[in-house]
């Protein structure tokens, strides 16, 4: 990918693919932003046993390259008769037929969790900020499973959507599992995500193999 932005110097670039880092600290006050997407982005490429790196030059734009290790469909492959091997870790987990409430307000976080569950057969609704989620909820409370719910959102918060959720007259209100996303993994920002109401957390950026267990912990599974 490449832009003609404003360019990262060489000492930035050391720095952009670190959590809460930005190559300008006035750029998350202009244009918003955590720090997190290329962060999340790299965790991907190297999960994909890939690497990612910037080529830039301050006024001249920037390229982010990476590579990634990719086994060929069969009908490429030189021995057409083999078969691919199973992933272990999400191939096996089906949960079709499933839906889960995702209320995150960064769209780039929202593709990379649907990009991660899509094997698993899950389907996702979207919610941009805690009201939304509320307001979903709330019209249709027994079609969710599951509720993966960021706690920094702008409208409504992660933690009063869920205690509003939580206040609802009806029997799913209390037994959905609300997840916690947040990159404040402390033990006292886990004891305040549980004493709003929230069942337990995921930490950011977020972890593949964590969202698997999670959905494996709190939600059933079908079988084939």
């Amino acid at each position: 990918m490449r832009d003609t932005g404003i360019g990262i110097s060489r000492e930035q670039q050391s720095r952009v693919f670190n959590s809460f880092e930005q190559a300008d600290g006035g750029i998350s006050r202009k244009f918003g932003g955590t720090g997190l997407g290329l962060a999340i982005t790299k965790r991907i490429v190297e999960m994909m046993d890939g690497r990612i790196w910037v080529e830039s030059e301050l006024g001249k734009g920037s390229s982010f390259i990476f590579t990634i290790t990719a086994a060929l469909p069969p009908e490429y492959s030189e021995t057409p008769n083999s078969e691919p091997p199973e992933d272990e870790s999400a191939g096996n987990m089906d949960f079709t037929g499933r839906r889960i409430l995702l209320a995150e307000d960064i769209e780039v976080n929202r593709e990379i969790v649907m990009t991660l569950l899509e094997p698993t057969g899950v389907v996702l609704d979207c919610a941009e900020n805690g009201l939304a989620a509320l307001e979903k909820f709330e019209a249709n409370p027994a079609a969710y499973d599951m509720i993966f719910m960021d706690v920094h959102m702008p409208e409504m918060d992660g933690y009063m959507a869920t205690r509003r959720i939580r206040a609802l007259d009806c029997p799913e209100a209390v037994s959905v599992p609300i997840i916690a996303m947040t990159a404040n993994v402390f033990t006292e920002d886990v004891q305040k995500c549980l004493a709003a109401g929230m069942s337990d957390h995921i930490g950011k950026p977020i972890d593949f193999n964590e969202v698997l267990k999670k959905l494996a912990k709190y939600m059933p599974r079908n079988r084939s």
